[in-house]
């Protein structure tokens, strides 16, 4: 079991690493520079960690893990309604989490999912992997309270449509200049109705 200080200093590294790698990217950012602004000697950062992609993916993980934590709280809130509730609360509640993290107070936010995207992109299959495995039992709830809100549908056209409002939403907050330029509130009611519109497009 590690001890306190062991784990405050696994801590400071998470916490300087985040930023530094969203403004220079994975391959841009050293070790040693990393250690500075921690203020941790070189070896931590590898005794804790291993190397810089192992890192990387706890830092992806640790962002996760929290937009996951609202997303759960919000679809708990949603699983106990009867009738099933729509399909527009349900996608809120998981986009909310996203656009909040994205469109926040820190703009290095932004920047790191940027940054996660290129790695996924370039097809890191260990990034990949702890991607999905972080992610689905909360895509799996959602599944499942929008299978109640459109009954009828199948499962694969909900999971592809469901995959289709993650990739628009992707897309306006980190590339389109019209997403960019729209307060938070009014991106998400766009994506939660352009969602919804297309999940009940789908057929019975």
């Amino acid at each position: 079991m590690p001890t306190r200080s062991a784990a405050q200093t696994r801590q400071r590294i998470l916490a300087e690493a985040g930023p530094l790698f969203a403004l220079q990217g994975l391959e841009g950012l050293g070790i040693r520079q990393l250690a500075r602004a921690a203020r941790v000697n070189l070896a931590a950062v590898n005794y804790h960690f291993g190397s810089k992609q192992a890192l990387f993916r706890e830092v992806c993980l640790v962002h996760l893990r929290a937009i996951n934590a609202r997303r759960s709280a919000a679809l708990a809130a949603l699983e106990g309604r009867s009738p099933p509730p729509p399909p527009e609360p349900v996608l809120r509640a998981y986009l909310e989490p996203l656009v909040a993290f994205a469109r926040g107070r820190d703009p290095s936010n932004l920047l790191f999912l940027r940054v996660v995207m290129a790695q996924v992109a370039r097809r890191d299959p260990a990034l990949e992997r702890a991607l999905a495995a972080e992610s689905r039992p909360v895509l799996d709830r959602t599944l499942a309270l929008l299978a109640r809100s459109l009954p009828g549908r199948r499962a694969p056209d909900l999971l592809l449509g469901l995959v289709q409002v993650i990739g628009s939403a992707t897309h306006l907050l980190m590339t389109a200049p019209s997403g960019r330029r729209l307060p938070p509130s009014r991106l998400l009611a766009r994506l939660v109705a352009h969602g919804a519109g297309g999940l009940r497009a789908l057929p019975a």
